[in-house]
């Protein structure tokens, strides 16, 4: 945290090079100017974690905080993440047992990217819905998201079932890093996954959101290169 400033910049949704498809280094996180608080999220791999998590679901290495994640596929109803998990959870479970085993360690279920227009792995809500109840999170921003429908959508979906609104980078290379996030004000210094939950449903403490989603034509451009 900011201790000048009493402000905490949290972003849920990153990945690092232990992602089939992502570059970032634990360097790249702590050379970071903007986050202090980094969920990594990588694609059914808990690896980063067993390696600097030290058996801690929310621990810090020099000034930056780490929650433990992992973006898992189901069989049925695409990706979740689970939150402050202990150890990895296999993919290709059903969505409902993939939600019991983020329970079962103790952490939270987060809904990434929930309206996505173009990737596979976006949830099926016609499965996932009979579930909501058992849903913590609901990423409201995804900075891969390319249009303004796609997060309005998202927000109507958080705001309609109550749940908390979670912005993400869904960052995987440093570039990425910081295109989406919020920024809450906290006067505690004793930041733990209780206080860091309370400062995130709590609108009031809201200072800002980033969201920086990209382009369309330029990710176009760049994939016919």
């Amino acid at each position: 945290m900011n201790k000048q400033s009493g402000k905490l910049s949290i972003d849920l949704h990153n990945h690092s090079s232990y992602s089939y498809d992502a570059k970032l280094s634990l360097e790249d996180f702590l050379k970071n100017d903007e986050i202090d608080v980094f969920a990594v999220t990588d694609h059914d791999n808990f690896e980063f974690h067993e390696q600097y998590s030290r058996g801690k679901e929310f621990y810090k290495i020099e000034n930056k905080w780490f929650i433990t994640g992992e973006e898992i596929m189901t069989s049925d109803a695409g990706e979740v993440i689970g939150l402050f998990i202990k150890k990895r959870i296999p993919p290709q479970l059903t969505f409902s047992k993939t939600l019991k085993e983020i329970k079962n360690q103790g952490g939270i279920a987060y809904l990434p990217h929930p309206y996505d227009l173009y990737r596979k792995g976006k949830p099926k809500l016609k499965i996932v819905l009979p579930y909501i109840d058992e849903i913590d999170i609901i990423e409201v921003f995804n900075a891969k998201y390319f249009t303004k429908f796609e997060i309005q959508k998202s927000y109507k979906l958080a705001k309609r079932y109550k749940k908390i609104k979670g912005y993400g980078s869904d960052a995987h290379k440093s570039k990425d890093l910081a295109k989406g996030y919020i920024t809450v004000r906290s006067d505690n210094d004793n930041v733990n996954r209780e206080t860091l939950l309370k400062l995130l449903s709590d609108e009031s403490k809201i200072l800002k959101t980033v969201e920086i989603k990209r382009s369309f034509f330029k990710t176009v451009l760049k994939k016919l290169r």
